[in-house]
């Protein structure tokens, strides 16, 4: 389960406004675009991995044959390699993904990084809400205009 918490204004593992990475921007909400516009937020990952049985019944809702679904051993042979490679590559078991809400993708959050490290996500989570506050004037312009442009159906 994660929890939501706020460091130094940054908020980590927030609870997101459904469907909040597939709305377009200008079918937000005032009160949507004023909390998340900007605002950086970091989402932490940790390796999550189906047990045999889990893959076994989810790939034969599919309809898919016990010879393409394959043998436990080597579910368990994949599970053991992807679990090496996911703490290669985070070694304290947690990837950290920056991303704010920001105009840089017409329907969604951008994303602004991945990290290995808490120290390293807070740090641009940090640079980054210090460099983009005040676009907030600029989204609201730019909102106006693309309602204008949807009503005028162009």
């Amino acid at each position: 389960m994660r929890h939501t918490f706020e460091i130094d204004g940054v908020i980590i593992n927030p609870e997101l406004p459904e469907n909040f990475d597939i709305t377009p921007n200008y079918e937000r909400s005032e009160e949507e675009i004023n909390n998340w516009w900007d605002k950086p937020y970091i989402l932490i990952d940790e390796l999550q991995q189906e047990s045999w049985e889990e893959h076994y019944h989810r790939l034969k809702s599919y309809d898919w044959s016990d010879e393409k679904i394959g043998s436990k051993e080597e579910w368990n042979k994949h599970l053991k390699e992807e679990k090496e490679n996911w703490y290669k590559e985070y070694p304290d078991g947690f990837r950290y993904n920056l991303r704010c809400l920001d105009g840089g993708a017409w329907d969604r959050s951008s994303r602004k990084g991945t990290f290995n490290s808490f120290e390293e996500v807070l740090s641009a989570a940090k640079e980054l809400q210090n460099n983009t506050f005040d676009a907030v004037i600029n989204l609201r312009e730019l909102i106006k205009s693309e309602n204008q442009t949807k009503d005028l159906g162009l």
